[in-house]
């Protein structure tokens, strides 16, 4: 790669692209042959300033992102749904959904969830309504009560659990259940 010293020769092309695209200081470098070190010490010794990129307008996988955040809940969407909905690898996510964050049009907790099981469990216990413990074992998670606390404690809107159970209510339920299958031998 050339120096900065080679910047002379297409100086006014340069002043021109850095004052009227949006492109990367890697791209630059690479169209003027020189590295981006050399294109930003150009630019600040220069005082050019650069116009703002519009990504968040004119990106597909931005505009999806937000689309789905807007959606009720979407809190409770993990990562790798929202990584398969949009057909993206982990790279690709990534640095999309750090940009919103930090623009502030999707919230923060958007995309944290990272296990599609408590993905799962979530759904049922928003539409179902039924024990956190019943909830747990259908989708395989043993902790979805400390999941949930965990939740709450962030500042998630979780509603409380319908069923709380205290060791009177347990012990009353196992005693139940115990009856029926004495009734049924």
């Amino acid at each position: 790669m050339g120096s900065r010293g080679e910047l002379r020769r297409v100086k006014d092309r340069l002043i021109k692209d850095l004052e009227e695209t949006t492109l990367s200081f890697v791209k630059l470098g690479t169209r003027y042959g020189v590295t981006h070190q050399a294109i930003f010490g150009f630019c600040h010794r220069k005082g050019i300033k650069r116009p703002k990129r519009e990504h968040t307008e004119n990106c597909t996988i931005c505009q999806s992102l937000i689309r789905i955040s807007k959606k009720a809940r979407s809190e409770f969407i993990s990562s790798q749904t929202l990584k398969e909905k949009l057909g993206l690898e982990r790279q690709e996510y990534f640095p999309h959904i750090g940009i919103l964050r930090k623009r502030g049009l999707i919230s923060q907790r958007f995309g944290r969830l990272h296990s599609k099981k408590a993905e799962l469990a979530y759904q049922i216990y928003f539409k179902k309504r039924l024990p956190v413990r019943t909830i747990g074992r259908q989708v395989g998670l043993k902790n979805f009560n400390s999941i949930i606390q965990k939740h709450k404690a962030l500042g998630w809107d979780v509603s409380a659990p319908l069923f709380k159970y205290d060791s009177k209510d347990r012990k009353k339920t196992i005693a139940r259940m115990n009856r029926k299958k004495r009734s049924k031998n």
